[in-house]
């Protein structure tokens, strides 16, 4: 009997979940019949496997076609929309997501394209990524680098990925309390409040040292992210660690970063206690 190739197992994977796979550009059919990039970029390391990465249009704006990139003009007149309204509650003052490679247009329309995808396609979007974790044996994603869970079917859509998928490990943020709850019984979802009672789980070292202060006076679990403290070190630097091990926490504190601040430039006493807080946490 002839072995199957990894090409004819990608595209019989696909084609199970009634996905069209072009195995040479590496790209699937949409319901709008355009070939798009697969829905999760992934990157292969040895501490966690095949991981992969889901990013949406972020912020709260109503984004009309006529204000947008020519190449995001385009994808909505082909789709058949006007305009789209992003899917967090708010659009955070410093949110890394306005700042760097986010603002490049090829990064900028990938999130148009998901957000329109998760909208108005949630039964394809469910379809491609199971095929794809099966066909790539992809060991754990990361949901929204950039965007939130906007409604309860979005919600939905990814327990029903993860229930579909309980050998894969997902982990998020979020800033909606309905998301948290509905999360609650899916073992393999790692969900954390991006709010605290105090604002925002980001900010200079000033604020994590006193937003941790107040949360572990209120006895609550506090992890403080190393991201932040060195040049543009972002998740996919650690492996994303702090999630593929499940720490026990209740909220997650962020150095503020990809904004311009440089921690330990103004703040070094601060900047050098969240350092020696980072690295406690690391030898527990």
């Amino acid at each position: 009997m002839k072995k199957q190739t990894k090409k004819d197992y990608q595209i019989a994977t696909f084609a199970e979940y009634g996905i069209e796979y072009d195995y040479s550009a590496n790209k699937i059919l949409a319901p709008w019949n355009e070939l798009i990039p697969l829905l999760i970029p992934t990157n292969s390391n040895s501490k966690v496997g095949n991981a992969g990465t889901w990013s949406i249009r972020h912020g709260n704006e109503t984004f009309n076609i006529f204000e947008l990139d020519n190449a995001i003009q385009n994808l909505f007149k082909t789709v058949g929309i006007e305009s789209i309204t992003g899917s967090c509650p708010c659009h955070c003052p410093g949110c890394y997501c306005d700042y760097g490679r986010y603002n490049y247009v090829s990064n900028q329309y990938s999130l148009f394209l998901k957000l329109i995808i998760a909208r108005f396609y949630s039964d394809f979007m469910v379809r491609a990524i199971c095929a794809q974790i099966k066909a790539f044996n992809i060991t754990q994603i990361r949901i929204h680098a950039a965007g939130d869970f906007f409604n309860a079917e979005y919600v939905d859509a990814w327990i029903t990925i993860a229930k579909n998928n309980p050998n894969v490990i997902f982990w998020t943020y979020t800033k909606f309390e309905y998301a948290l709850k509905r999360f609650e019984s899916v073992k393999n979802v790692f969900i954390t409040p991006s709010l605290t009672p105090f604002g925002f789980n980001f900010g200079k070292c000033k604020y994590i040292l006193e937003t941790r202060e107040k949360l572990l006076a209120m006895g609550k679990r506090v992890h403080v992210c190393a991201c932040g403290t060195e040049y543009q070190k972002h998740c996919s630097d650690c492996n994303h660690g702090c999630k593929s091990i499940g720490i026990d926490t209740d909220y997650v504190l962020f150095i503020e970063h990809s904004t311009g601040y440089k921690a330990g430039k103004k703040d070094a006493a601060d900047f050098k206690r969240v350092c020696e807080i980072i690295a406690a946490q690391n030898n527990d």
